[in-house]
C-alpha cells in the first residue's frame, strides 16, 4: 500500500509541477504578445507622425538625437582637412565672390567637424566640399573668356 501512496504523491507532484509550467509559459506568452501588440502600436503611431511631419515640410525621417564628436584625435585629424581645404584658392574665391547672406543650399559648405560622422562619411563630405570649391578654382574665369574672345576680334 505504501507503493501506491507514493506512486499517487508523486504523480500529484508532476501534475503541480506542469501545471505551474503551464502557466507559467500561458503568463510569457501573453506578455509577448502585449509587447509586439505595444510594439506595433508604437510603429504605428509613429508613422502617422512621420506623414504628418511630411505634410508639413519635414523630412519623413524620424530625427536622431544630435552626437557630437569628442575624440580630441578625430577632431585634429577633421581640422586637418578642413584647414587644407580653406588654404586654397578656390576657398580665397569663393568668400570674396560670395558674401555669407547671399549663400544657398547650393553652394559648398564646411562640414561641421563636431557632428559624429563616421570616418568614410566624413572623407566623402571633406571630398564633395573640396570638389565644390574646385568651381571657384578660375575667380577670373569669366574675364579669362572675355578677354579670349577679345584677342580674337582684333
Amino acid at each position: 500500500m505504501n507503493v501506491q501512496v507514493f506512486d499517487w504523491a508523486e504523480k500529484t507532484e508532476r501534475e503541480q509541477r506542469d501545471n505551474c509550467r503551464k502557466a507559467a509559459k500561458e503568463k510569457m506568452k501573453s506578455e509577448r504578445q502585449e509587447k509586439t501588440h505595444n510594439i506595433k502600436r508604437q510603429k504605428r503611431h509613429n508613422s502617422e507622425y512621420d506623414t504628418e511631419s511630411n505634410s508639413s515640410g519635414g523630412s519623413g525621417k524620424s530625427k536622431k538625437p544630435l552626437e557630437i564628436e569628442m575624440d580630441p584625435s578625430v577632431l585634429q585629424r577633421r581640422q586637418k582637412q578642413i584647414d587644407y581645404g580653406k588654404n586654397t584658392v578656390g576657398y580665397h574665391n569663393y568668400i570674396t565672390q560670395v558674401p555669407i547672406a547671399s549663400r544657398t543650399k547650393d553652394h559648398p559648405k564646411t562640414p561641421d567637424k563636431y557632428s559624429k560622422y563616421s570616418r568614410r562619411s566624413w572623407d566623402m563630405l571633406i571630398k564633395i566640399w573640396r570638389k565644390n570649391l574646385h568651381e571657384y578654382d578660375d575667380g577670373n574665369s569669366q574675364d579669362n573668356n572675355k578677354s579670349d574672345g577679345s584677342d580674337e576680334e582684333l
